[in-house]
């Protein structure tokens, strides 16, 4: 699947933060990345630095996420995230994740 595809699947249940780490330095690449819902893209090489502030900018961004109700419940079809609780259930039935994972996932 095309990186281009990606970020659209993502959009259709999703709006978290999306940057794109590229070695492609094409204009037109970065143009569909961002016009399919990507937030921002970086082109290889790059310093962490800049990579971490590009992170820091986009979670800045997702502070008010409509997705997510004033209970810290997060909902999109069968998929349900306490963050309060820190619960993953999909389909009525409870998710155990590692850390990393709960991590990616409530971002």
């Amino acid at each position: 699947m095309e990186g281009v595809d990606v970020i659209k699947n993502i959009r259709e249940w999703s709006v978290m933060p999306i940057i794109i780490l590229s070695a492609r330095s094409n204009e037109q690449h970065k143009i569909d990345a961002l016009d399919a819902g990507a937030d921002d893209y970086l082109t290889k090489p790059f310093g962490l630095g800049e990579l971490l502030a590009r992170i820091r900018v986009a979670m800045r961004h997702s502070v008010s996420n409509p997705a997510q109700d004033q209970s810290g419940v997060f909902t999109t079809g069968a998929l349900k995230v306490d963050l309060l609780k820190r619960e993953v259930v999909v389909d009525d039935r409870e998710v155990h994740l590692t850390p990393i994972q709960y991590r990616l996932l409530s971002c």
